[in-house]
């Protein structure tokens, strides 16, 4: 414990410190970078002390080395004074976009086109990326429109030098961006359609995960007492089973002073002197990565480190597993800056065999993003809410009720009270005005629990913290400050911080998408996962958006349909059924009588047969069956034309294989009924061939082998030696 303490201290004092820094807008460094006529801009010099500290800090270090920083510092000085969103999100898309363009494709700002562009930038096939940009653009550009409105000619013609060239909407871009918009709603949906499927193992999977780390810790924890103690002489073995109960793994626990002292030819000599005051604790596993690694294959390439330390390799890794970089705060799944330094170390010196792996981590930031990781899996499963619903829980009365919760009684068309008292959680859904009520489940409150438990042990107590203004869009509903349930070390948790530590919990799982990446898991694409499920389950639409607080039903009914494979598991079976009563059985084959007959009467109508693939077409008029010869009772198969009829149930199976892989389940279904009736074909071919067989002078032959009552020879047999290569009288060659 005295080793958390010092954490806690050393994270106490860095925050402190980025405290300090927030508050103190270094803007006296930005101005004389720019010209006076942006710094004198009209009723917005009190504006740049105003600015976000990450705002300033990068038009300072990052754009001041471009020719548009004037552009840039206008644009987000007049964004941030016309209303409380903060602009660095347009604004940085803009810069990435200026980089692009010039001067490689403009020589400057003032001749650049930008409808051109933005079309240009947009990319064949269409990225996201135009879409941003034509987004930040045409938002900056109403803001600078609107006041500039309200400025006099002359101060007008002050700023117009440092104004971006006028963005005009043109059918083109309206094309480009409504089809990225359709890509991305198809691949969302797409996804959504997997998250549906997999829903259920993926909580399961986190309950799991969590339970086999704190496990695993607790084991960790009696050892750091005992080592404290000095009962116990540090490495100390540890085993577990892993995640499945297959494999027994083994953990060394080594401290930082006992590690430095085993390895001290690899350190310097005054590295021993500075340890003992920062004593941390760590894990290296004995051996090679079992079956389901979990974290252990990412703490191995260093994936869990900071994102400025991250290797080539973590990076590919991440990307592999569809995740995007833990960006996340200090002691949320990696170490502080110190205890990071001694496992990157630690991995470089390791001789990396199976019985001193490079495998590293420290075990209690893992359980705290665990922690955070399954309470955000549990409300965000249980509840369908949005992440910014999330983001409102507090600890207070305000939020936290245990009382009746009103339902809605549908014969009296108003709400009534539940006679059992729940706990629920009253939050502001997106759009309304008034808190409403979120039922909270046991799971719930177990998640719940479990993440206050490990915030009291590693942060202390919930203290009230002020929102964050930039990620949190229901901060001006919590002016000052709130014992927000989701914070860490005296500040709120954001948005990619807590969708991090989901991500961490759930690392290398298997829901995958059509081309069988994993996909990348969100808050929001986990919400419209539990409308899918509710759906599935048979639960009513409205009450599915009720349930998640969604007034546009049309939005719900598009996330929430099954998908074409779930369809057909829904319809398949009968629609198989309905194809296998249709189908001609092999019993019922036509006979040798009915298909010559057949052939003739369409000789004497028509004078002439129309060639298809394996035979001819009774029916010289135009075709009513179109592309369904196989089925059609005027089709007359020709044996000699066998390959014809195979072929087709061959280009049948493929193309039913195909549209199963890509998820057309019912035209598959389709496919594979031509391929059966094509089959269907061929049996009448084999029929049709192995009665030309008893033609003399086979049939003669067959008497010379005793065979004199022709009625009795098996059929199958006959289909079989007809299927047999015919053998010139004097030699082993076919005919030509």
């Amino acid at each position: 414990m005295g080793a958390m303490k010092t954490m806690a201290t050393q994270l106490a004092a860095l925050r402190a410190r980025k405290k300090a820094a927030d508050t103190s807008n270094p803007f006296e460094k930005l101005l004389p970078l720019l010209d006076p006529a942006v710094v004198n801009t009209p009723r917005a010099k009190a504006v740049w002390s105003k600015l976000s500290h990450r705002m300033v800090v990068w038009l300072t270090r990052t754009v001041s080395q471009f020719p548009w920083l004037n552009h840039l510092a206008l644009a987000a000085v007049i964004y941030h004074d016309s209303g409380p969103v903060e602009p660095i999100q347009p604004i940085l898309s803009l810069h990435s976009f200026l980089r692009w363009a010039i001067p490689v494709h403009y020589p400057n700002v003032a001749l650049l086109n930008p409808v051109e562009a933005i079309i240009a930038y947009f990319g064949d096939p269409p990225q996201g990326r135009g879409d941003r940009t034509w987004s930040a653009y045409s938002a900056i550009q109403l803001h600078l429109q609107a006041y500039l409105q309200s400025l006099p000619s002359e101060e007008r013609t002050q700023l117009t030098p440092f104004l971006l060239p006028t963005l005009v909407d043109t059918p083109r871009l309206a094309q480009l961006r409504a089809q990225i918009f359709y890509q991305t709603q198809a691949k969302r949906k797409e996804q959504s359609f997997a998250v549906v499927r997999d829903l259920h193992a993926l909580v399961v999977m986190g309950r799991r995960r969590y339970q086999w780390l704190a496990n695993l810790e607790a084991q960790v924890q009696q050892v750091v007492e005992q080592a404290k103690k000095r009962e116990i002489a540090l490495p100390v073995l540890i085993r577990c089973q892993d995640l499945d109960h297959r494999q027994e793994l083994t953990f060394r626990v080594w401290d930082r002073l006992t590690w430095i002292t085993t390895h001290l030819q690899d350190y310097h000599g005054d590295t021993l002197k500075k340890t003992s005051h920062r004593n941390w604790f760590f894990l290296q596993l004995v051996g090679t990565l079992p079956d389901t690694p979990w974290f252990l294959r990412a703490a191995e390439l260093g994936a869990l480190n900071r994102v400025k330390t991250l290797s080539p390799a973590a990076r590919q890794y991440l990307r592999d597993c569809n995740v995007s970089l833990f960006q996340l705060q200090g002691g949320l799944i990696y170490p502080n800056q110190g205890i990071g330094q001694t496992l990157r170390r630690a991995r470089e010196i390791a001789a990396g065999t199976p019985e001193d792996s490079r495998i590293f981590f420290c075990i209690e930031p893992l359980l705290a993003g665990a922690a955070l990781g399954l309470f955000a899996l549990v409300c965000l499963t249980q509840s369908g809410m949005r992440i910014g619903e999330l983001l409102q829980i507090t600890g207070d009365k305000a939020c936290m009720k245990i009382g009746f919760f009103p339902t809605f009684d549908g014969q009296a068309e108003s709400f009534a009270e539940n006679p059992t008292k729940l706990f629920f959680w009253l939050l502001y859904p997106k759009g309304s005005t008034a808190r409403q009520p979120y039922p909270v489940t046991p799971f719930m409150q177990e998640a719940l629990t479990i993440w206050m438990h490990v915030h009291q042990r590693f942060c202390g107590p919930f203290i009230e913290v002020s929102p964050d203004h930039f990620y949190f869009t229901h901060h001006r509903r919590f002016p000052g400050k709130h014992q927000f349930v989701l914070q860490w070390n005296g500040r709120q948790i954001l948005t990619h911080a807590i969708e991090a530590c989901l991500n961490f919990l759930l690392l290398e799982h298997r829901c995958l998408d059509s081309q069988g990446k994993p996909i990348h898991l969100t808050a929001h694409l986990l919400r419209h996962g539990v409308a899918g499920y509710l759906r599935q389950q048979g639960v009513p639409l409205e009450e599915i958006a009720a349930l998640l607080h969604q007034v546009n039903l049309i939005v719900t009914d598009y996330y929430s349909k099954p998908s074409p494979q779930d369809l057909f598991a829904q319809v398949g079976p009968f629609l198989t059924r309905l194809g296998e009563v249709a189908e001609i059985d092999p019993a019922t084959l036509r006979t040798v009588g009915d298909i010559q007959k057949l052939g003739q009467e369409a000789l004497k109508r028509f004078g002439v047969l129309r060639r298809i693939p394996g035979g001819t077409c009774a029916v010289f008029t135009a075709c009513e069956v179109q592309f369904k010869c196989a089925s059609c009772p005027a089709y007359i198969p020709d044996p000699i034309r066998r390959e014809e009829v195979r072929e087709k149930i061959a280009n049948c199976v493929r193309t039913a294989e195909f549209l199963k892989r890509s998820g057309d389940f019912l035209q598959a279904e389709v496919q594979k009924t031509h391929a059966r009736h094509w089959e269907r074909i061929e049996k009448e071919m084999q029929a049709l061939a192995a009665l030309e067989l008893m033609a003399s002078p086979f049939e003669t032959a067959l008497k010379q082998f005793g065979v004199d009552n022709l009625d009795e020879v098996d059929d199958e047999w006959l289909l079989t030696l007809k299927q047999q290569p015919r053998l010139t009288p004097g030699g082993d060659f076919p005919h030509d």
